[in-house]
């Protein structure tokens, strides 16, 4: 059948343009594509700002910090073996500081012996020197270092050997005898010039060398051989990360560090300062301050934003809060209203079926509370109410709790849900856990730590998905009940009445593939492969009585979501009368409702995975009844044919309802004026005409899931093909071009006229 319409189209377009050979040929061009139709995007998911801050800043000092260097430190580094058996002391000395050493030196003449000496294993350089003092000490001989030159001369005269002056550079001199004092013993002294900063050492050349490398040892540059690090404080104060460190290194007593790191607070710039003079120090520092950044980045809140592709904001907000923060839900979803028990978002609420119409029903329409006998029904569950005011607010208590949520605002606390999660117990609000909807840009926006935006953004892509649309193809009709209907249609159905008509018509519709039957009240499901079962029942029913399409509309809503469909008036009547008293002549003051009428149709479908459609239906056609009024009041009486059910059909499934008949009874006469109402002898000049019509309202419904945007393309292209030939209308009128007549279009009706006389008609 599309194939056909497509080509019929095509033909219409092909044929109505022939005559014009200066024109080009016009075709109807297929509806673009969705994908042709999306602008790229330029929104972004993704934190607001960085968790990274500023590196440690870390300068390490210089080894030695300016200390002399010690005996041997200048000489070669090895490594050397020694094989001394009875040599000579001076044969010795020459091999050691000639032959290895490469140094200048001098040996008293007074200074003789013998040594033997074997290295089992290789000495480095600054080991050989120390073992040439034991091999002279043996023979009672010393080694005086000089400058630039070694003198090896006899022990007796080393004390004697004078003294050595010794500036000094970085620390006091006084201050430095007084240390160094207690270690020079008997054979040397120890004495301070405060005018130069030197100290003067006196003694045997052995004792005035180890005080010299002492000295040395003292005299250093603490300032250049110090390492620092300034640490910056992401998270807290910096006195608190201070004493955080003090312990790590120090303990409770101070510990073994106590001299050898200083960790100084600096409150100003919120960080840091590590000093020590061994670089290993702020290594372990740096590894303490990466650990806690560490740990502070994973539980540091910062801001995400997330662009929502398919929900709303607000209502995805929504239920984030409640996820996530039941104690702190700040939003409302949209279209969130108090409501009583009713089911109906209108003007008025619902009238009760039937004719007795004047009392306002408080409930909604019950399901299966509907009367196929007739107009005396009742059609709802609530109670009655009269004067009272249809528009006034229902009674808080009795409508969705949510909306008292936001009322109550509770101090935050900790949620027990989230295992540890969330931290809002004993926080600052402000530090807490917050979702907050972006309307304008349809965004969410989360504030939490890097597990808990995690989790926003898993649940996010889980319930932010394309939803699915249902297209409804309904039918509301009203039937004539005769003697072949004159149980209803649903008797009519189930008893077999449409594989009767069928297989009189095309019997390749009465295969069991083709068309199901489900006899289940209150309705029928009458199912098949895309061949339509509206069309199908009507063609059935049409053919054994009279059929009144009050509408046949198409919808295409949302999963989930309701489609309305009101067609019709609304009908002013009057919902009570008040009267003042505070003034003499009383002012009498009448307040007017509005009540729909027409027909109205109300369909929410909810899909399952499995394509399973579950409809909930609210069905009412009412009018005015003619020349009829309430007693007492000067309102209409209202006709009222509603049916509420939730059914459950497949996808391409037609769901019938039915059983609201309604029974109407007219008397009329006809004859000769005045004679035809005197009684008894009236018979014989008029005829008495008394007339009972009894119709169904027939509801029949259609879904279509549309699960993605080729489908809903497809629907469209076949819409605007079932259309022929009105879809060529356009392309038609283009190719004309103007024709500056009062009429554009007569040319084009002519056109199709003809071409549909042609090809259609038969």
């Amino acid at each position: 059948m599309k194939t056909a319409r497509t080509l019929a189209v095509a033909a219409l377009c092909l044929d109505l343009v022939s005559g014009c050979a200066d024109q080009e040929t016009t075709h109807v061009p297929p509806l673009a594509s969705s994908a042709a139709s999306l602008a790229t995007s330029t929104r972004t998911n993704g934190r607001v700002a960085s968790t990274t801050t500023t590196p440690p800043l870390v300068a390490y000092g210089t080894p030695g910090g300016g200390a002399a260097p010690a005996l041997g430190s200048n000489l070669p580094p090895g490594p050397f073996s020694l094989e001394f058996t009875d040599t000579d002391i001076r044969e010795a000395v020459a091999q050691i500081l000639g032959t290895q050493l490469h140094v200048s030196y001098t040996i008293d003449p007074a200074v003789h012996g013998t040594v033997t000496m074997h290295t089992a294993q290789p000495l480095s350089g600054a080991q050989l020197l120390p073992t040439l003092q034991n091999l002279l000490a043996s023979v009672g001989a010393v080694l005086v270092p000089g400058q630039n030159l070694y003198r090896v001369i006899p022990a007796a005269s080393a004390g004697a050997a004078g003294s050595l002056v010794v500036p000094l550079r970085f620390v006091s001199a006084e201050e430095l005898a007084k240390v160094l004092q207690p270690f020079a013993g008997t054979n040397a002294k120890v004495a301070a010039e405060a005018g130069l900063n030197a100290l003067l050492i006196s003694g045997d050349p052995a004792q005035v060398q180890a005080m010299h490398e002492l000295v040395q040892s003292f005299d250093r540059d603490e300032l250049a051989h110090q390492s620092y690090a300034l640490l910056p404080v992401t998270a807290g104060g910096a006195r608190d990360f201070a004493d955080a460190m003090q312990q790590a290194f120090h303990g409770k007593t101070g510990g073994s560090l106590a001299g050898l790191v200083h960790v100084v607070p600096l409150t100003h710039v919120n960080a840091v300062l590590i000093i020590s003079s061994q670089p290993r120090y702020i290594d372990a520092a740096r590894q303490v301050y990466t650990l806690v950044e560490r740990q502070r980045r994973s539980t540091a809140r910062t801001w995400q934003v997330y662009y929502l592709q398919n929900g709303n904001a607000n209502d995805t907000a929504y239920t984030l809060q409640m996820a996530f923060t039941p104690n702190n839900v700040t939003v409302q979803p949209d279209g969130q209203q108090s409501s009583g028990n009713g089911s109906r978002a209108s003007l008025s609420n619902s009238m009760s079926v039937g004719r007795g119409g004047g009392g306002l029903s408080g409930g909604g329409v019950g399901g299966g509370g509907l009367s196929s006998g007739g107009m005396g029904g009742s059609g709802g569950a609530g109670s009655s109410m009269s004067g009272a005011n249809p528009l006034a607010p229902s009674d808080p208590g009795n409508g969705d709790s949510t909306n008292r949520t936001a009322a109550a605002a509770p101090t935050p606390v900790g949620n027990p849900l989230l295992g540890g999660l969330d931290q809002n117990a004993g926080t600052d609000p402000a530090d807490s856990m917050r979702i907050l909807p972006n309307k304008q840009n349809n965004a969410i926006l989360a504030f939490g730590t890097p597990e808990e935006e995690e989790q926003i953004i898993g649940m996010l892509r889980k319930i932010d998905i394309m939803p699915m649309q249902v297209q409804i193809d309904a039918t509301i009709a009203e039937v004539t009940l005769n003697d072949t209907l004159q149980y209803g249609t649903q008797f009519f159905f189930k008893s077999g009445g449409i594989n009767g008509i069928l297989n009189s018509g095309a019997a390749a519709l009465t295969t069991p593939a083709s068309v199901v039957l489900n006899t289940s009240f209150p309705g029928f499901v009458l199912g098949g492969n895309g061949l339509g079962g509206a069309p199908i029942a009507l063609s059935a029913l049409q053919a054994v009585t009279q059929v009144n399409v009050l509408s046949s509309p198409q919808l295409t809503v949302v999963d989930n979501q309701t489609a309305r469909l009101q067609v019709g008036a609304l009908v002013p009547y009057l919902l009570g009368t008040s009267a003042s008293t505070l003034t003499s002549s009383p002012q009498i003051v009448n307040s007017i409702g509005y009540q729909p009428t027409g027909v109205i149709l109300e369909v929410t479908p909810r899909v399952n995975s499995g394509g399973l459609i579950t409809l909930d239906v609210s069905q009412e056609v009412s009018e005015v009844a003619a020349n009829q009024t309430t007693n007492g009041i000067q309102s209409p009486t209202f006709q009222e044919r509603n049916v509420t059910s939730r059914v459950v059909v497949q996808d391409g499934q037609t769901v019938g309802m039915a059983g609201l008949i309604q029974d109407s009874i007219s008397k009329g006469s006809q004859g000769i004026p005045w004679l035809k109402d005197i009684p008894v002898l009236g018979v014989l000049a008029g005829v008495q005409n008394n007339t009972r019509v009894r119709t169904e309202l027939l509801v029949l419904i259609t879904p279509h899931v549309i699960r993605n945007q080729n489908q809903m393309h497809t629907l469209a292209e076949d819409m605007r093909n079932a259309l022929f030939p009105a879809a060529a209308v356009p392309y038609i009128s283009a190719a004309e071009g103007p024709s500056g007549s009062s009429d554009p279009n007569a040319r084009v009706r002519a056109r199709t006229g003809r071409w549909v006389r042609k090809h259609l008609e038969p």
